[in-house]
């Protein structure tokens, strides 16, 4: 049986993937980059935004972005959490990408973000230049929705969460003939 907490981010990664695929990137990337937030929210509704971001991107993405480079093999983050928050906030509140006068940024500058193309495969790891990371949009969008697929794993069974989810917004239809709040 479905949960409610499944349901509702079937919905949020679904929208996502629709975006992807009628390469609708800005749309995509908006959804990608607000799930860490309600996902955080729900989790754990006590710390500041940006605390609950890096967390949840610790826990579930930062693996995804860190890498042994070099004949020392030294392990490198190619994104942090704080920079995914810096380029949270610098997209959603002024459309941009670039993550330099953003306070809470850690390594990065900013970011490029490039479409998918046949025969390339562009995304992440060695693909940052002086300070900007490259990421191919719709690789990125695909690995917030797989992280967030594992969180709804992760939280499907805890009743607090439940209870928060059912507060989220529903959008339903209503019979052409009742126009009505009910």
């Amino acid at each position: 049986m479905t949960t409610v907490l499944e349901s509702k981010f079937f919905d949020f990664t679904n929208a996502i993937k629709k975006s992807l695929e009628s390469e609708n990137w800005h749309a995509a990337l908006t959804v990608s980059l607000i799930l860490p937030d309600i996902c955080g929210k729900l989790q754990d509704e006590n710390l500041s935004s940006n605390k609950r971001y890096v967390k949840w991107f610790n826990r579930y993405l930062k693996q995804q972005y860190t890498s042994f480079v070099g004949a020392d093999n030294i392990e490198h983050e190619f994104l942090t959490g704080e920079d995914m928050y810096a380029l949270r906030c610098s997209f959603l509140h002024a459309g941009g990408v670039d993550i330099e006068n953003q306070w809470i940024r850690k390594v990065l500058s900013g970011f490029k973000f490039v479409p998918p193309k046949p025969n390339r495969f562009v995304h992440k790891n060695h693909n940052e230049i002086n300070g900007t990371l490259q990421l191919q949009v719709d690789q990125f969008c695909l690995e917030i929705c797989n992280a967030v697929e594992n969180w709804v794993q992760d939280f499907k069974g805890d009743s607090k969460v439940q209870q928060k989810v059912k507060m989220m917004i529903d959008i339903v239809d209503i019979p052409d003939e009742d126009n009505s709040f009910s």
